[in-house]
């Protein structure tokens, strides 16, 4: 990663900027009871950033048990409509606003490129106070694609006419980093869970503070 290049950033969402990957983890396992399956620790890391199908893949190879994806997949998805909070404005990590701050102060253009539908982005970052900080707010429903394809960061360059080392992401999950390296693009690593193995990337950081010794 070449910081003289460097013109954008890309933040993902969900436990980038919006402390929502325990929220979806505890909805998944509640589901998983329901199957007799009794997850732990080591699962919490496994599973995240994945969706229903992938996740339920990973509890199928782990536990030797032959699971019916269709139904657990819906579950959880009704589960986290039903329960996502109205107001999401408490849910932004506390290093965030100052993050974007620099990146602002420092002449970046800012997006976020998440698995989540745009509309739903927009509204909580709008709840948290810091939609204004992004050019373009890019989900699934825009893109055509999920994480870790590399689809939704190959339609950023595209849409926005960016070279690929004038593009930096920073993701929390390996499907993230994924998705971002098949597009080519650097890619800053936030591991805020002990024991997450996010892959190959460019950066490792544990906080966003740490942006500036970066960008």
């Amino acid at each position: 990663m070449e910081k003289e290049k460097l013109k954008a950033i890309v933040f993902d969402f969900d436990g980038t900027i919006a402390d929502t990957e325990g929220f979806y983890a505890d909805n998944f396992f509640e589901v998983m009871e329901g199957y007799g399956i009794h997850c732990d620790a080591e699962d919490r890391v496994t599973t995240l950033g994945y969706g229903p199908d992938e996740k339920t893949a990973i509890m199928e190879k782990k536990y030797q048990v032959k699971l019916d994806s269709v139904t657990i997949a819906a579950t959880f998805r009704k589960m986290n409509l039903e329960r996502f909070p109205e107001d999401g404005s408490h849910l932004i990590f506390s290093d965030v606003k100052d993050a974007l701050d620099y990146c602002k102060k420092q002449g970046y253009a800012l997006y976020i490129c998440s698995n989540t539908d745009s509309a739903k982005v927009k509204r909580i970052t709008s709840q948290m106070g810091i939609v204004q900080y992004f050019n373009a707010i890019i989900g699934k429903d825009i893109s055509g694609a999920r994480k870790p394809s590399s689809d939704p960061y190959r339609f950023m360059l595209k849409q926005y006419g960016y070279q690929k080392e004038e593009m930096a992401a920073i993701e929390d999950s390996r499907t993230g980093v994924a998705s971002a390296r098949g597009a080519g693009i650097p890619v800053i690593g936030l591991c805020r869970m002990e024991g997450l193995d996010l892959g190959e990337t460019d950066v490792l950081i544990r906080s966003l503070a740490q942006l500036q010794d970066i960008i």
